[in-house]
């Protein structure tokens, strides 16, 4: 399921593209989408009672997944996948890249979690030249190398200007500077909103 789910929110994403750029030219309002995706054990069924009864899906990786999705806003992202999610995509095609390691509500320890790109194929010219040079940059911030990790993620976005994670990155490379994180940090982002 993890690939179909992967697959699914790229292919809504495309379709969006296109019915957006539709309505805009009809003067309708801007639509964005976002996904997150988790894999994990649920119930999935009709809960409830005679009263109101409903199909839905209820546990933790439910939570996680909507977590996720709403992370989205904090990376300028649109698609976020667990780290259970990304081991199963394995080498399916589906291009990701390391987010950060998410400290969720509900959650002790911080949840790895991946931008979920595309499909291997397109776009290679650009993401083949990006993602070493990103890998590289997220490599140098989780060792707090911040002058190195800073001119990567400037360099990601000679590339791809306005690219959401690297401006982030700059972001937290500059509040760090000014204040340190612990000296027992272990890389993790506290997600402050839903």
């Amino acid at each position: 399921h993890a690939l179909r789910a992967a697959q699914c929110a790229i292919a809504m994403q495309r379709r969006l593209a296109v019915l957006r750029d539709e309505w805009l030219k009809r003067g309708l309002p801007r639509v964005e989408m976002r996904a997150g995706i988790n894999t994990s054990e649920c119930m999935v069924g009709f809960i409830g009672s005679d009263i109101q009864m409903n199909f839905t899906c209820l546990g933790d990786g439910v939570n996680l997944a909507s977590r996720l999705e709403g992370a989205n806003k904090a990376y300028h992202t649109l698609m976020m996948v667990s780290e259970t999610t990304h081991r199963q995509l394995g080498e399916s095609g589906i291009r990701t890249r390391l987010l950060d390691f998410l400290a969720v509500k509900g959650k002790a320890q911080p949840v790895k979690v991946h931008e979920l790109i595309g499909v291997e194929g397109e776009e290679d010219a650009l993401w083949n030249a990006l993602l070493p040079i990103y890998d590289e940059g997220m490599q140098r911030y989780l060792a707090r190398a911040w002058d190195e990790a800073e001119a990567a993620f400037r360099q990601v976005l000679a590339l791809r200007p306005g690219d959401g994670p690297a401006t982030v990155y700059l972001e937290r490379i500059g509040h760090f500077r000014v204040e340190p994180p612990p000296d027992d940090w272990d890389g993790r982002y506290i997600l402050k909103t839903k």
